[in-house]
C-alpha cells in the first residue's frame, strides 16, 4: 500500500474526482502530457509490471485507434499534409488533435487504474454507504464478483482438463457452465445469509470504520482543494483555453504556466507523498 493510499478516502476521492475532471474538461495538451506522466508514474508504484503490462495491451490499441480515427474522419484545418486514396485531405490540425485525444485517453484510463489500487470496495462503502446504502452495497458487489468468478472460470475450466484431457468443445463448456452457475447461487446464499445474521438493513445498525480524518489528512485536503482550485480559476480565465481548428492557438503567457504548474503540483501530490515517505524512511534508519 503506498503512503497515498494509507490517506482518509475522503483525500483520496477529492484528489481523483480533481485530477480526472480537470484531465477530461481541458483542452490544453500541456495538461493532458502532465496527468499522463504522473498517472503513469504512480501507476508504477500502485500495481506490478506484469499488471501494468496487462493494462497496456488495452491502453496502447486505445491510443492508436483513437489517434488514427480522428485524421480519418475530421478534414478540418488549415495545414494540408496529404491526400487519401478517396480524396479526402489530411490535415496537421486533425493529426495533433488525435494524438492529443490519445493522450488524454491514456491519462484518464491509467488514473482508473490507480483508482482501483487505491479506492478499494471498503472505502467505497465508507465514503457513499451513508447516503446511498444500497447501491453502494449493489456496486461494490457487482465489481468484486466479476473478477472472482473469471478467476473460479479458470480454475473449473483447468481442472476439467486434467479430469478429461481428452473433453472439449460443446460438451467442457456445458461443464464449466453447469458449476459456475452452481457456485454462484451457493455464493449468494452464504451472503444472504451472512448479511441477514449481522442484521443488515435493521434501524439502529451500527458499522465499524477503520478510518479517522487526522491533521495530516486535513493538510492534505486543504493542499489539493487550493491547487485544483487555482486550476479550475485559471480554466475558467481561459489561461488553458487551447483551440486545433482551424489552426492551433491557445494560451501561452504567464497564467497558463502557473496554471500547468499547479496541475503538476496537484497530480504529482501521490509521488510527492511517496518521495517524502521513503526520505523519512531513509532519514530514521
Amino acid at each position: 500500500m503506498t503512503a497515498f493510499a494509507r490517506r482518509h478516502p475522503t483525500v483520496n476521492f477529492i484528489f481523483f474526482a480533481f485530477v480526472l475532471a480537470l484531465t477530461m474538461m481541458t483542452e490544453h495538451p500541456a495538461i493532458a502530457l502532465i496527468s499522463l506522466a504522473c498517472a503513469v508514474c504512480y501507476a508504477l508504484c500502485c500495481v506490478s509490471a506484469g499488471r501494468l503490462l496487462r493494462q497496456l495491451r488495452l491502453i496502447v490499441p486505445l491510443m492508436l485507434l483513437a489517434a488514427l480515427l480522428n485524421p480519418l474522419t475530421s478534414h478540418l484545418g488549415e495545414t494540408a499534409l496529404f491526400r487519401f486514396p478517396w480524396g479526402s485531405v489530411c490535415t496537421l490540425e486533425a493529426v495533433l488533435f488525435g494524438a492529443f485525444a490519445a493522450v488524454r485517453l491514456a491519462a484518464v484510463l491509467f488514473w482508473f487504474v490507480c483508482w482501483n489500487s487505491v479506492i478499494t470496495s471498503d472505502k467505497f462503502l465508507y465514503l457513499f454507504g451513508g447516503l446511498f446504502p444500497s447501491l453502494s452495497l449493489t456496486l461494490c458487489m457487482g465489481l468484486r464478483f466479476v473478477p472472482r468468478l473469471l478467476h473460479r472460470m479458470r480454475e473449473v475450466s483447468q481442472a476439467q482438463k486434467c479430469l478429461r484431457p481428452d473433453g472439449g468443445g460443446l460438451r467442457h463448456a456445458g461443464r464449466v457452465v453447469s458449476v459456475m452457475v452452481t457456485w454462484a447461487l451457493e455464493s449468494a446464499l452464504e451472503t444472504a445469509n451472512s448479511m441477514k445474521s449481522r442484521g443488515y438493513g435493521l434501524r439502529g445498525r451500527t458499522t465499524y470504520s477503520p478510518y479517522r480524518f487526522d491533521p495530516g489528512d486535513a493538510i492534505a485536503l486543504a493542499w489539493i482543494v487550493l491547487l485544483g482550485a487555482a486550476v479550475i480559476a485559471g480554466r475558467v480565465s481561459g489561461g488553458l483555453s487551447f483551440d486545433f481548428y482551424p489552426a492551433m492557438t491557445g494560451g501561452r503567457g504567464i497564467i497558463t504556466v502557473l496554471c500547468a504548474a499547479c496541475f503538476g503540483l496537484l497530480a504529482a501530490y501521490p509521488l510527492i507523498s511517496e518521495g517524502k515517505e521513503a526520505l523519512t524512511w531513509r532519514a530514521s534508519r
